[in-house]
């Protein structure tokens, strides 16, 4: 299996794609969206749960945590 790179991570929440994948037998997806003030935000969580809203890139990097494992460290994981 080929994993993602942090760059190809960053091309897929640059452009605003919709991403879903597995990890350990869960299901997540990567969404976006505005909110009331209509401030941009990165949409991270479990499939048909409550997402975690980060406000840039870097905040996703530095703060997202999937499993207690954060998502910089399990984006090698991830199909492209």
């Amino acid at each position: 299996m080929k994993g993602m790179t942090r760059e190809e991570f960053q091309f897929i929440v640059d452009i605003k794609k919709e991403y879903e994948f597995a990890l350990n037998g869960k299901r997540y997806n990567l969404t976006y969206g505005k909110d009331d003030a209509g401030k941009s935000y990165i949409a991270l969580g479990r499939l048909y749960d409550r997402p975690e809203r980060y406000k840039t890139f870097g905040e996703l990097m530095n703060a997202a945590k999937i499993d207690n494992q954060y998502l910089r460290e399990i984006i090698a994981f991830l199909e492209p």
